[in-house]
This record gives C-alpha cells, structure tokens and sequence, in this order.
C-alpha cells in the first residue's frame, strides 16, 4: 500500500495568488488527449504540453537565484501549497511558481494523463515564463513528475526536491480495503451525487455526509472537497477534477514510474521525506542514488506524507537549506 498512498499531496495551506496563468474560475478547457501528436519537424509521438493553470509569485523578486517551480501531488491543487510559496517567495526573493497539474485545479482537462505528458506541460510552462534553470519541487505525484522531467530534459533544471516519494516501484494491492486505497478514493468520490437546486455550500455539506458513509477521517473528506466547485456560467455543483481520466491513468500509467533507461539527472538532489512515512524507504536509497548521483536524503521526525503541511517549519528550513 506504500506506492498507493504515495501519489496523494495534501495541505491546509490557502491564501490568494499575486499573478494567476490561465483562466480562473473557469470551466477548464478540454484537450482531446494527453500526448497530441506533432506535426512539422518534431518526430510524431514526441508528447506535447498542455498549458498548466498556475500562480506566479513575482512581484518583489530580488534574487538572481533559479526560479522555484512546484507540483502537487494527485487529487491535489496548487492551493495546497499557497501559503508555503508566499513564505518561500518573502524570505528567499526567488520567484515561486505553483502549478495545477493536468485534470487538476483550472488546468486543461485531457483524455490521457502519465508522466511523459505531465513532465511536457511542466517543460512548456518553463519556456513560456522563461524561467531558464529552475529548481523543481514536487510532491508524490508532482515529485515523480518531476524526477521524470529531470531525467528526459535536465538543462532546464538547476536543482531538484522530491517530497516523500520514490522513483523506485512498489506493488499495488487492487484489493486492499485500506482507507488509503486510492481505488477505494475514486468509487467513493463517483459514488456521490449532487443536488443541483441547493447552492455550494449546502451541496457542500451534503457530498461531505456521502463521503462519510465511506470515509471517516473529516481532515482527508475536507481535503477531497476542495475539488468541489459551481461553475460559474451554468452554475452546475460538480467535481473540478476530471475524475474519469485520472482513474483511469491510475493504474495504467501514474502508479508506475517509468524506466529510467540509463539516464541519470547529474544535478543536486533533495529526497525529503517524513520520519513517519514509509514512502521513501532506506532500501530504495542506493537504486535512487544510481538514477540520481547526487540524491542527499533527510527526513523530519513527526511528518508522515505530507511533510509540507504537518511539519511546515521544519520543511521550510530543511528546503532553504539545501537550496
């Protein structure tokens, strides 16, 4: 169950953005499939990027240091980690940007989703802010992302921190009946139906009692109900997610990161873990020092998976530190 509870992200953390890309408050836009086929001088099958929803933390850089880039993990949004990127973006003067991954947040919805897609939405949103080097942070879905990127494009990167997750795979139990079961996550969040004559908030609180029939812990219902949303122009109450896509991508291609085929990214790397959290186990540290030379491993004690959010002073610290 390790690999399953891996690829969630999870923060407490809200506030409001200085700069936002792509559209806000939106229905976000539908891409007919993930990997878009090229055309003129790029070889066909070569994955393009989607442009990825995101808030641009700018307005009083100061620092000639690289740019900071961070993703989330899956169910999760760029919200999630607000609050850390305002303090990262104060007390250091480096520009913070925080992305919506695809089928995430306000970012494009798409039919296919895997890390060869998302490292691609990750490449174009650097280019098109020209970044240049940029220090990745990426939390359990969005760390993968990121070591993928890392491994398939390392020039755009200056540095990288992975939070609480490994490139090296687990098994997956299907039939787990662990609440942590992300199989268990996406039935219990199809299995709720809204009510289109109550308003958000009440609809709010009763997909809330629907998914405590399933879900007892009231931190993790609160967490998954950040994706509800009310579409501004029709006013429908649904999930903001594309929850059919992922589910689907799950198990076929985000459950399993890809074979690294001899590539190694040569850069400084950060393996941030809690000391409660079994997701980047000391066994896997010398198969992840072979795909990354440069791995430095450090873990906080009291911090499970979501490191950034239990323990946010001692992950700030910890981050600075290396970066």
């Amino acid at each position: 169950m390790r690999l399953i509870r891996r690829l969630l992200g999870v923060s407490q953390a809200r506030g409001v953005s200085q700069a936002r890309g792509v559209s806000g408050g939106v229905r976000p836009p539908v891409v007919p499939g993930c990997i878009r086929r090229c055309s003129g001088g790029v070889p066909p099958g070569v994955p393009l990027g989607v442009p990825l929803a995101h808030d641009d933390y700018n307005s009083s850089t100061s620092s000639s240091s690289p740019p900071i880039v961070i993703s989330h993990g899956m169910l999760g949004s760029r919200s999630n980690w607000t609050s850390l990127a305002k303090q990262i973006h104060k007390t250091t003067g480096r520009r913070v940007v925080t992305v919506d991954a695809r089928n995430h947040g306000e970012s494009p919805h798409t039919e296919d989703m895997d890390y060869h897609s998302m490292a691609a939405d990750l490449s174009l949103l650097i280019t098109s802010l020209h970044l240049g080097p940029v220090t990745l942070v990426g939390h359990s879905m969005g760390g993968r992302t990121s070591m993928h990127l890392a491994l398939t494009s390392p020039s755009i990167l200056h540095s990288l921190v992975v939070v609480d997750v490994s490139p090296v795979n687990q098994e997956f139990d299907a039939t787990s009946t662990s609440q942590w079961n992300m199989e268990h996550f996406f039935h219990c969040l199809k299995a709720v139906t809204f009510d289109q004559d109550l308003g958000l908030s009440a609809a709010r609180k009763d997909a809330d009692r629907q998914l405590a029939e399933r879900i007892r812990d009231p931190g993790l219902r609160a967490w998954l109900l950040m994706n509800l949303r009310q579409d501004p122009v029709t006013r429908e109450v649904g999930w903001r997610i594309n929850l059919a896509a992922i589910h689907s991508a799950f198990l076929r291609a985000i459950a399993v990161f890809p074979e690294p085929g001899g590539r190694l990214y040569a850069g400084p790397t950060l393996f941030l873990g809690g000391g409660d959290s079994d997701y980047i186990p000391v066994h896997d540290h010398g198969a992840i020092q072979e795909t990354f030379p440069r791995a430095r491993f450090e873990y906080i004690g009291g911090a499970g998976h979501w490191v950034h959010s239990q323990k946010p002073r001692e992950f700030m610290d910890t981050l600075l530190k290396f970066i």
